[in-house]
């Protein structure tokens, strides 16, 4: 587990990055490719056929590698695990409905995803796949579900500029749910590199909200 003051997060040579948005999101996604490792593509996580044009149309005006759909909604669990091992960066996109990315990535997915981080690859999660890293995620409906977790006992707000006002996370907060609440606002990161680095990149709005102990 790598840790600093604040922040605990699992063992890896790679990169989690967190983005609160896709606005504005280029500066993000150009950081993200200058701190990948030289070699592999870039994997996009999909639930559908389409899922990727957008995005590579901008990943490749900035200059990344080949890139490659990883469909986690029909591809079997060992070509998910193995796709992701290629990679360099990994993208998850924040526009699908995240009860459903939630529930495609669980299994091959998140375990794939940490296989690749622990060998070095960029985790680049933007909007609201950002949210699935902490411990616990709230969907629009109100309803609630396990985080994955990797930022441990957190609560990950994107788009969010200023934690101290989320009513959310005050509520998480009070009720020692989480231990930190962290808002990520449009255009902004948060970074966690593989020797305790933690880095605000973008427009650089990250607010951090710590629990009492």
């Amino acid at each position: 587990m790598t840790a600093n003051q604040v922040f605990q997060w699992p063992d890896g040579v790679g990169w989690i990055v967190l983005s609160g948005g896709r606005e504005v999101a280029s500066d993000v996604r150009a950081q993200a490719l200058s701190r990948a490792r030289s070699h592999g593509g870039v994997a996009y996580i999909g639930l559908d056929v389409d899922d990727d044009e957008d995005i590579l149309e901008d990943m490749a005006e900035l200059g990344a590698p080949t890139g490659y759909l990883v469909n986690i909604m029909t591809e079997d669990d060992e070509t998910i695990r193995a796709r992701l091992a290629e990679a360099a960066v990994i993208v998850i996109p924040g526009d699908f409905d995240l009860p459903t990315l939630r529930s495609a990535l669980l299994g091959a997915g998140v375990a794939g995803l940490l296989a690749a981080f622990e060998g070095g690859a960029l985790i680049l999660a933007e909007g609201q796949a950002a949210a699935l890293f902490g411990a616990a995620v709230e969907f629009q409906d109100g309803s609630v579900a396990e985080g994955f977790n990797w930022v441990e006992d957190s609560l990950i707000l994107p788009g969010v500029r200023s934690v101290s006002q989320s009513a959310l996370a005050r509520d998480y907060l009070g009720s020692r749910r989480v231990r930190i609440a962290v808002g990520i606002g449009d255009g902004s990161a948060l970074a966690l590199g593989p020797t305790g680095e933690v880095e605000t990149w973008g427009q650089r709005q990250v607010t951090i909200a710590l629990g009492q102990v």
